[in-house]
């Protein structure tokens, strides 16, 4: 009684699967210590978490259990009982430039974590679990809700800003004038090739209601005057004219049909010469990667049987909306870059 039971140590693969397990729990407590600011409270240096509770309006024995807790996985140091710092990565999610604050209040939102504990229902339907859980599409619940919307687009930017250079820098833009990007959300991309390319002026066309956060984050790159700002829908007739159409993680979003009406819209102005590039993570059989496995779940979770497509599939959709496919370029990211032009 009360003697230590000692017994078989997990495998690694009980330990790996326990601990994924495990993360649907910190998520709303990372969501909400974050929402309560602690990770600012925190800048200054080490405070009590009974102080943090009071300041934030939490719990006091739950905040300390938490903050506890979370420090197992490297987010946030007890340098004291009961008193913390940042660590390296809480440090990123105070309010300030650099730091992933957007996307961590995206990723331990309601919509996010309802939809993720629905995917059951993907699986069983091959419909979007988000549509599911929130009653909407997940565009038009985006739209009637600004904050979660400006969080997702910042979000975005903020965890694909090192790639989204990278991926500018991998293209050769040589004799290009003019880049349309279609469905750019804040423009994060469009802002790497504008900044490194002169004599390039950008021409960002996404939803109105993305338009506000577009004009905030090209304004703070120093490029919102060589950029102009279009609002529509992709799956209407787009009044706008480029040599190059750029899809950055757009098609990824959507199933084949959508694909294909997406497509159409950009054959419909692109002329003879002008190229499209589709930049996505591209999935190669029988060489599994977390990274676009997590993705994909993520698509499945949002647009049902929109995916991560490999090259072959990609190519069917060239074809079937009058592109011709013309090569697929590496970045040094885990993104590709499609070429394709009109047939």
């Amino acid at each position: 009684m009360g003697g230590r039971v000692s017994g078989p140590k997990p495998d690694a693969g009980v330990q790996t699967a326990m601990s994924i397990l495990s993360h649907v729990d910190f998520a709303p407590i990372l969501g909400r210590l974050i929402r309560a600011r602690v990770p600012d409270l925190l800048d200054d240096g080490a405070v009590h978490a009974v102080t943090l509770a009071n300041q934030s309006g939490l719990h006091p024995l739950s905040t300390v259990r938490a903050l506890r807790a979370l420090t197992a996985f490297g987010v946030f140091r007890e340098v004291a009982p009961s008193t913390f710092v940042n660590s390296e990565a809480s440090n990123l999610f105070r309010d300030a430039p650099g730091g992933l604050r957007n996307y961590a209040l995206f990723a331990t939102s309601e919509q996010f974590l309802k939809s993720c504990a629905a995917l059951g229902h993907s699986l069983e339907t091959g419909q979007a679990s988000h549509d599911h859980a929130l009653g909407q599409k997940v565009w038009e619940y985006m739209r009637d809700h600004p904050d979660e919307n400006a969080a997702f687009n910042r979000g975005l930017a903020e965890i694909r800003k090192d790639e989204q250079a990278a991926i500018a820098a991998a293209y050769d833009w040589t004799g290009v004038t003019a880049v349309v990007d279609v469905g750019a959300g804040a423009g994060a991309l469009l802002a790497c090739i504008v900044a490194a390319t002169p004599g390039v002026c950008g021409i960002l066309f996404d939803r109105p209601d993305v338009l506000p956060d577009a004009d905030h984050l090209l304004r703070g790159r120093g490029v919102r005057e060589r950029c102009e700002l279009v609002g529509g829908s992709f799956f209407e007739p787009m009044q706008v004219t480029g040599d190059i159409w750029i899809l950055s993680q757009v098609l990824h979003d959507w199933p084949e049909a959508e694909c294909q009406a997406i497509l159409a819209r950009c054959r419909e102005r692109a002329r003879s010469g002008d190229r499209l590039l589709v930049v996505e993570m591209v999935p190669v059989p029988g060489q599994p990667d977390v990274g676009i496995a997590l993705l994909d779940m993520a698509m499945m979770m949002f647009g049902g049987e929109a995916r991560q497509r490999t090259v072959e599939e990609y190519n069917e959709l060239f074809a079937a909306t009058g592109f011709s496919p013309s090569g697929v370029l590496a970045t040094g990211t885990a993104f590709s870059i499609l070429e394709a032009r009109p047939s």
